[in-house]
């Protein structure tokens, strides 16, 4: 039987990792496009996030690490 609570913790493997962070950086994009400025300061919170626990916080040679 399943909980009906969410996991304590949620893992994924680096390539499901960099696949979520490109989506993500494809919908901030999108958005930014669209002027949804509130959505997409939520969603760039969510990025960095990401991106700093991935080790893509300082990327070498600069921009956005890709």
């Amino acid at each position: 039987m399943t909980s009906a609570d969410p996991p304590d913790e949620v893992r994924y493997d680096l390539e499901e990792s960099l696949d979520l962070l490109a989506a993500l950086e494809d919908a901030r994009d999108a958005l930014t496009d669209s002027d949804r400025l509130a959505v997409v300061a939520q969603l760039e919170h969510q990025v960095a996030v990401l991106s700093r626990k991935l080790g893509f916080d300082h990327p070498s040679g600069g921009g956005d690490g890709r």
